[in-house]
């Protein structure tokens, strides 16, 4: 999938290997267990996104798998590694760069999740009726 970034510049995300795109969505299901979500609140839905954010670009294991999935795509047709963001003007993408190369490897693991969280739902409440 291509697409533009502020910068002008055009990322083709590849999705990694099986193992690589495992590993990156473990990883952050790890850093993930300590998020706290409350849906009645509009605020913290906000600090929850903040919350995510942070993690995801702070997190040094979620980089580490991260990058494996990263090199394999490119920017402007060449393959991106550690020293195309050396550029001041390309450093503007690289937060949006991490996101969409996540979002590409992880989104094939958790199609089918919604689904089951949704049946685990329904029958937990039926079971406390």
């Amino acid at each position: 999938m291509i697409i533009d970034l502020p910068s002008g510049a055009k990322l083709d995300t590849k999705i990694a290997p099986f193992e690589d795109s495992k590993n990156l969505w473990q990883a952050l299901l790890e850093e993930a267990k300590t998020l706290k979500i409350n849906s009645n609140d509009p605020m913290e839905d906000l600090t929850l996104l903040k919350d995510i954010f942070c993690m995801g670009l702070s997190s040094k294991k979620i980089e580490a798998m991260l990058w494996k999935c990263i090199e394999r795509s490119t920017y402007n047709s060449m393959k991106i590694d550690r020293e195309t963001f050396e550029p001041v003007d390309a450093r503007q993408d690289y937060a949006i760069v991490c996101f969409e190369v996540a979002r590409e490897n992880i989104l094939p693991f958790t199609k089918s999740l919604t689904q089951k969280y949704s049946q685990i739902l329904a029958m937990m409440k039926s079971s406390l009726k």
